[in-house]
């Protein structure tokens, strides 16, 4: 009798399997019967069993167990011998591992076997259970059979987790078949009928799915050699199926061994272009049909068979690299079983690169200008063939870092050397620099394009009549409670404003610098910049100060309270009485009456905003919008500037930059 620890063996299983897995075995069991008894009409049930508890919302029960039978040769004394030796070599010859069984208890709660069978010219019956302790076989009772017919069926009771089962009997069929598909294939041996019947009466016969409903195609049978001329050379057979009832699903790799189907992997790992359905058209009754399938590509070969785990869900040899004792990774099949498939899909492959690469190329053409020069080093043959922008922005960035990286080495490398011999390399590796510097100065002229598109809907007229109010054109210009500090100069705007901002040494946009308590509120953006001539930190009184003002684009009602020329002064006194202080407050802004101070005001020009102008005696520019001077009073340089004027000349100074990338 046998004694083992058959709970302890069931926790030691580490596969990758899931609750098909029994099912598949005991169907593969009944398929070995039916071969070994020679029987011509071989015909497996899969008896679907469900459980009696209504659901609340009409829907299928759940299953809770399958019944598998099968009109084998049975459970004679041989195959009781098998079924009771653990890791038996019965099978061994097929490639059965004699370990298979244990999947049964590893998923359902009880496990029953009813057969009859052959012995010595008579019938007989045998009965017994699946023990969960230390005996295979329990309960065993032999009795003599008037059934002249020999048959074994395998009953899967009580699932441990019954929402782990599929509830529709035509999604369990095609799983089923997915799995079983290894045993159509073969040229030498016919498959017996395998019937899934449910308790309601619903039957599939999942052969038809390859005959009557034509759902299953085989297109290819081919082969290939890895190792060719060599001593390890082995031969691999390849069978291409088109599967019509695609689902979700995506087309695979999917290497056998001894029969079964061990791993699978998408095909588009190897070929990007097979991650989307294939279609097939067709004409009925004068109308076009269209039918989306995928592709089921099989792999069988002796080096498989040998090299395939216990459990039968992965193999000895490594999946990426080749070793001493096994020659061929998962990798190097699987890859040359992927051309082989695309041999057969020539025309549709090209046709999807084809789409793709125009895709990518629109992509850099009309968004990405900046990156055509990285666009003919991308690596087509490894890019998804459904790419969307971000991803193919992010697979050209990639190529520009490592170039930029690279090359940055390369050339401190040559330079350390400093040989006449390397003259040449560092011309070139200068050039490469050269070119990834137009390469972001592109980038940031086309995002400057964008930022001017932008400006110019802002300054239209709503729909309500109004104007868009003021913090959006200084969002735009300056995020709001942002410093110079948190925000890089990339993210800003100033140079709509003047070129001279964009580094501006310390920026603050409606954000506290650090006041006094009778401070007056902040003005909209205060700049301290630094001359080239002064280190970066220095707070000193002769470097200059500018300050903005913004009002609501469109804006006709002013008081007098709103004088932004007065504004601007008042925020300006109070910078001088020593009420605002530098960003990490250690001492307060040095401002005094000899600081050259600069004062701006964006706005729409009208004519309550002439007369402030006026007021302040400034002088109009000849294109009378904007105004200009000195105002003595609060020693200060200011100019009043319309929106329009502002996109104006930000469009001119740039405009020769944007004919240079054609951008109009």
């Amino acid at each position: 009798m046998s004694r083992i620890n058959i709970q302890g063996t069931i926790d030691n299983i580490k596969s990758k399997s899931n609750v098909y897995t029994p099912i598949i075995e005991a169907v593969v069991n009944s398929i070995d019967s039916i071969s070994k008894s020679g029987v011509e009409n071989g015909k497996i049930e899969i008896k679907l069993i469900r459980d009696t508890q209504l659901e609340l919302d009409d829907s299928k029960p759940f299953i809770k167990g399958v019944i598998v039978r099968d009109n084998g040769e049975g459970f004679n004394s041989v195959n009781r011998e098998s079924f009771d030796t653990f890791y038996s070599q019965e099978k061994k010859e097929i490639g059965g591992k004699g370990f298979g069984r244990f999947m049964f208890v590893k998923y359902f709660k009880n496990v029953n076997v009813d057969s009859v069978y052959k012995d010595a010219g008579n019938f007989k019956k045998r009965t017994f259970k699946f023990g969960r302790k230390f005996e295979i076989i329990e309960d065993e009772k032999i009795t003599v059979s008037d059934t002249l017919d020999t048959y074994a069926e395998v009953s899967l009771l009580n699932l441990n987790d019954q929402k782990s089962f599929d509830k529709n009997i035509e999604t369990i069929s095609r799983k089923l078949l997915d799995k079983l598909l290894i045993f159509f294939l073969r040229d030498d041996f016919k498959c017996p009928t395998i019937i899934v019947k449910d308790d309601d009466g619903t039957s599939i016969i999942l052969n038809d799915y390859l005959t009557a409903k034509n759902e299953i195609q085989l297109i290819g049978d081919k082969k290939f050699v890895l190792g060719e001329k060599t001593d390890n050379s082995q031969t691999f057979n390849v069978k291409i199926f088109k599967m019509y009832f695609a689902g979700n699903q995506k087309s695979k790799i999917i290497l056998t061994a001894n029969n079964r189907a061990v791993t699978e992997t998408n095909l588009h790992k190897y070929i990007p272009e097979f991650e989307d359905d294939f279609f097939d058209k067709s004409e009925s009754n004068e109308k076009t049909v269209t039918k989306n399938y995928i592709i089921r590509t099989y792999v069988i070969g002796k080096y498989l068979d040998s090299s395939v785990s216990l459990e039968r869900e992965t193999f000895d040899f490594d999946k990426e690299k080749s070793t001493i004792y096994n020659p061929y990774s998962q990798k190097q099949i699987e890859q040359q079983t992927a051309i082989v498939t695309k041999g057969l899909f020539d025309v549709e492959v090209s046709s999807r690169i084809e789409k793709k690469v125009k895709r990518i190329r629109n992509y850099v053409s009309e968004q990405a200008p900046w990156h055509k020069s990285y666009f003919s080093e991308l690596d087509l043959s490894n890019i998804p063939y459904s790419i969307n922008e971000s991803e193919i922005e992010a697979e050209l960035q990639k190529i520009k870092f490592k170039k930029e990286q690279f090359t940055k080495s390369e050339l401190q490398r040559l330079l350390s050397e400093n040989g006449e011999e390397n003259q040449d390399k560092i011309s070139e590796a200068i050039s490469t620099i050269s070119e990834i510097g137009k390469s972001d100065l592109a980038h940031y002229v086309f995002n400057r394009k964008l930022v001017l598109d932008a400006m110019t809907n802002l300054l239209k007229r709503r729909e309500d009549g109004k104007g868009e109010l003021e913090k959006d054109i200084h969002h735009l210009i300056y995020p709001m409670g942002k410093d110079s500090e948190t925000l890089d100069y990339r993210d800003h705007n100033l140079w709509l404003l003047d070129e001279r901002l964009v580094f501006s040494e310390y920026v603050a946009s409606d954000k506290k610098i650090g006041t006094k308590k009778d401070a007056l509120k902040e003005p909209d953006l205060v700049i301290f910049d630094k001359k080239n001539s002064f280190r970066n930190g220095d707070n000193e009184f002769s470097n200059p100060l500018t300050i903005f003002e913004f009002k609501r684009p469109k804006r006709t009602a002013y008081s007098e309270d709103d004088d932004p020329v007065m504004q601007i002064g008042k925020y300006l006194k109070d910078i001088r009485d020593g009420k605002y202080e530098m960003p990490e407050g250690l001492e307060p802004i040095k401002v005094n009456d000899h600081t050259p101070v600069y004062g701006y005001v964006v706005c729409t020009i009208n004519d309550k905003i002439r007369e402030f102008a006026e007021k302040h005696q400034l002088t109009v520019s000849p294109d009378n919008d904007s105004y200009f001077g000195y105002h003595r009073g609060y020693k200060m340089y200011i100019e009043i500037v319309g929106f329009n004027k502002l996109l104006k000349d930000a469009t001119l100074r740039n405009k020769i930059f944007f004919k240079k990338l054609r951008l109009e």
